[in-house]
């Protein structure tokens, strides 16, 4: 890797010059890269990885006893015994050093003071002090580049020193947001420090206000085909009692006892985990929204967590919200001893939604649950309803599911759905169509709106309504000369065909005219069109107007029940809104 002015990620960054680190853990890094999450961890012009012991800690935590290396099978850097000579001249003893990174998972969003879920992306940039020494050149950004480089600080004998985080964008004068507790340092030891709650509350007497952990690297030894992890809870949690765990792929083995918010678990040796596990739970209460597990789950790539390592688990972001970004939870991985870090997305989310008519017009539509082998992903799918939403691991080729009825693991709906490859940090519509006791297929659409943080109506269309023509058009009508009947439509999603979403992956803009009649709520004119055996058909339907981007399901049967349901994906679970009735000629 060459020196330049950059941070290893997913995508170039520019942040400081990245030193030639240990080969092994870059080479690591770059590969995870390329798959779930980001790899992280800018260089600030500090020194390389710290010397001595790389992984399992050889420094007192918290009073504790110096515990051996454990070892990850790489080279060891140790440090110079002398400063070297100048001319023959020695240059003197060495001031002893220890070694501080900062892991930036503050929470809090400028010109956010209500703490909106949706807020725009503009989080608080971070100084780190000691004393009146900055000790990070470059401010630091919750996120993608969240993990600074390891930092020589000289150490006085008998000396302690306080850590002062500050908004890098107040002046100095300004109090602080954090500060930590006098600590004395040793030489060589190596300290991660973790800004976590909400920098808004800074000064404020709140259990989510800003404070900045110390957290000594002092892992147990590794065991053979195990790491070490020691957990952090810094996503958004509002309540005291609000604990987490870190636990096995399913969520139902806690690795650890709970952790309070905005806090590091007391195992200060971390805990045990297998090195190749294929994902991890976090389980908290009240449980993670949306997704009915409850659960947030992480997807680590193969090769992840090498054998006889270390590291702190770090969790992050804010489960309410609905833009794909920085913002949203994640799991930060962070070495002990290494520069770097990987960020790891939530896996993916899948919006199931029924829209399977009955076989009869008279019969009531069946609940459906949807299954992942024998695990329920998704249950109780009502017809028409708000999404049922489910968690999957993710994939570059997906899954397959099976759909059945609720509660009803042998009726089956459809035997084999292919989801197509699931991204981590992505949310997927997954409409089931069709008929009950006929054709039923799963039709999975990633959600790729624009992620403008100001919304706009926005719409993609799922065209699910059973005997409808090849393709139509979906649009809306204006209002006549009387400015309420219908007038002239106006095409917006067109030629769609059945079991495909159609119009720009980023939305399409939808701006119908809207009706004000002089008694009731105004309203817009939601318009079908096709052409049948030479005969343009126009139907329409009268509804709210939107307001944001939605996923628009035709649904119901061409014939006798079209109708639609909008899907707002910027609600965490799209709810849905319906027209008042169905199309109809006039």
């Amino acid at each position: 890797m060459s020196h330049e002015h950059g941070c290893l990620s997913s995508h170039s960054c520019g942040r400081a010059r990245v030193k030639r680190n240990v080969l092994g853990v870059w080479l690591l890094m770059t590969v995870l890269a390329l798959s779930a999450g980001t790899t992280t961890g800018c260089d600030d012009g500090g020194p390389e990885n710290p010397p001595g012991d790389t992984d399992a800690g050889g420094t007192p935590v918290d009073g504790g006893d110096p515990l051996p290396d454990g070892g990850d099978g790489g080279p060891v850097i140790e440090p110079p015994s002398d400063a070297g000579t100048d001319g023959g001249t020695d240059a003197g003893t060495v001031a002893p050093k220890a070694y501080v990174r900062f892991v930036n998972a503050y929470l809090g969003l400028k010109n956010n003071p209500s703490d909106k879920a949706d807020a725009p992306w503009a989080p608080y940039k971070i100084d780190l002090y000691v004393g009146d020494t900055k000790l990070f050149p470059v401010p630091v950004e919750p996120g993608d580049e969240a993990v600074t480089a390891y930092r020589e600080l000289e150490v006085t004998p008998g000396q302690s020193v306080r850590f002062v985080v500050r908004d890098a964008e107040s002046e100095l004068s300004a109090a602080p947001v954090a500060a930590s507790e006098a600590i004395t340092l040793e030489e060589g030891e190596r300290l991660t420090l973790v800004g976590t709650g909400n920098v808004v509350y800074a000064g404020a007497d709140r259990m989510d206000k800003p404070r900045l952990l110390v957290l000594k690297e002092s892992f147990e030894p590794v065991e053979a085909g195990t790491v070490r992890v020691r957990y952090v809870t810094a996503d958004r949690v509002t309540g005291t009692s609000r604990n987490r765990r870190l636990a096995n792929e399913t969520g139902t083995t806690p690795y650890t006892t709970a952790v309070e918010p905005y806090s590091a678990d007391t195992t200060t040796g971390g805990v045990s985990l297998p090195a190749e596990f294929q994902r991890l739970a976090i389980i908290g209460t009240p449980n993670f929204t949306p997704s009915q597990s409850g659960k947030l789950f992480f997807s680590p790539p193969s090769g992840t967590l090498a054998a006889a390592s270390a590291w702190f688990a770090i969790t992050t972001g804010d489960d309410r919200r609905t833009l794909q970004d920085e913002g949203a939870p994640a799991l930060l991985l962070v070495p002990s001893g290494k520069d770097g870090a990987v960020r790891l997305k939530r896996d993916p989310l899948l919006y199931f939604f029924h829209a399977v008519n009955p076989a009869t017009a008279e019969a009531t539509p069946t609940p459906l649950q949807v299954l992942e082998n024998s695990r329920i992903i998704a249950n109780n799918l009502r017809y028409g309803a708000a999404p049922a939403i489910g968690d999957l691991p993710v994939s570059p080729t997906g899954g397959t599911l099976r759909i059945t009825a609720s509660g009803d693991g042998a009726a089956t709906v459809l035997a084999e759905a292919p989801t197509g490859p699931l991204e981590a940090g992505r949310r997927y519509l997954a409409v089931v169509s069709g008929t009950e006791g006929a054709q039923v297929r799963l039709t999975v659409v990633k959600e790729e709106f624009a992620p403008d943080a100001v919304p706009a109506p926005l719409i993609r269309l799922i065209q699910a309504a059973t005997h409808a023509p090849s393709a139509l058009d979906f649009g809306h009508f204006a209002a006549g000369a009387d400015g309420v009947t219908r007038g002239a439509f106006t095409p917006v999603i067109t030629d769609a065909g059945y079991g495909t979403a159609t119009g720009p992956v980023a939305g399409a803009a939808f701006q119908p005219q809207v009706i004000t009649p002089e008694a009731g709520s105004p309203y817009v004119y939601y318009g079908v069109r096709a052409t049948v055996s030479g005969t343009t058909l126009e139907r329409s339907v009268n509804g709210r107007a939107l307001t944001t981007p939605n996923f628009v399901v035709l649904m119901g049967d061409w014939n006798s029940s079209l109708q639609f349901r909008a899907l707002n994906v910027r609600i965490n679970t799209w709810s849905a809104t319906a027209p008042e009735g169905t199309f109809s000629e006039r």
